[in-house]
């Protein structure tokens, strides 16, 4: 007699509901990451989605791309969230770029939550972020009597450049110069990632394959999505070993030779 038929039922059926609910997922997961395996060959890095409703529902601005002046070359931030020294490209850059200061042979170019400290020919230095002890968020970055300062919502600090410090006030009555932004000339405007050129394939299918293209819910599903393939592996393992056990306890125990 068979001890747990009940159990192998149960197991069976919602093992055939996790199958049926999560096939189309799998499915996505899967030709997503064929897709990303193949996206060097497949150009999915260069060639740039063009519809408008996917870029709203990234959040993208109509607004031009800040930019700032400091002496024959241009600081801005792309559509991509990334920072350009004129039309190359320096590094991404957390929030939107809110000030550009040349100070000591360096330029600073300050994001909302991220500090860049770059070469005068546009090579990265240095990042600086609230986990290095940045004041964030910024609100303004500028000049007082020839030092950096830096803006918060508390008001205005010196910026340390050699020992990473940000807490000092800056002197009261200073006068601090800011740079106001500017419009990027054309040559430079075309070379940089526009609203229509920012949103690659490739991270079409990134945020796809993750879960981020739906944002906090998305993720959550895609975790969701691994739980479910687990419980869909852990019954799958126990209804055979359920069946597995059921059988050795059916099969006739051997007597040994007949003689006739």
């Amino acid at each position: 007699m068979r001890r747990h038929p009940w159990l192998v039922g149960f197991l069976w059926r919602w093992h055939r509901r996790l199958g049926v609910l999560v096939a189309l997922f799998v499915l996505v997961l899967s030709v997503t990451g064929i897709l990303l395996n193949h996206s060097p060959g497949l150009g999915l890095d260069r060639r740039f989605v063009d519809w408008p409703w996917l870029h709203g529902a990234y959040g993208e601005s109509p607004d031009d791309l800040p930019a700032f002046r400091l002496g024959e070359h241009w600081l801005s931030q792309g559509a991509d969230g990334r920072v350009y020294f004129d039309s190359r490209e320096v590094s991404p850059c957390s929030g939107e770029l809110i000030a550009a200061v040349g100070v000591d042979g360096m330029l600073l170019a300050a994001c909302t939550e991220e500090l860049l400290l770059i070469a005068p020919d546009g090579q990265l230095i240095e990042s600086v972020s609230a986990s290095t002890g940045l004041p964030t968020p910024l609100r303004g970055a500028g000049l007082a009597d020839g030092r950096a300062v830096l803006q918060d919502v508390d008001g205005w600090w010196l910026a340390d450049l050699d020992a990473m410090e940000f807490r000092s006030p800056a002197p009261g009555g200073s006068l601090i110069n800011q740079l106001t932004p500017g419009l990027l000339p054309e040559t430079i405007r075309a070379n940089i990632p526009a609203r229509e050129q920012w949103l690659s394939w490739e991270r079409v299918l990134l945020d796809l394959h993750s879960g981020r293209i739906a944002g906090r819910l998305g993720v959550l599903w895609v975790d969701l999505v691994g739980v479910l393939l687990g419980g869909l592996a852990i019954s799958g393992i126990a209804m055979w070993w359920l069946r597995r056990r059921g059988r050795r306890r059916r099969s006739p125990v051997g007597t040994g030779p007949q003689r006739g």
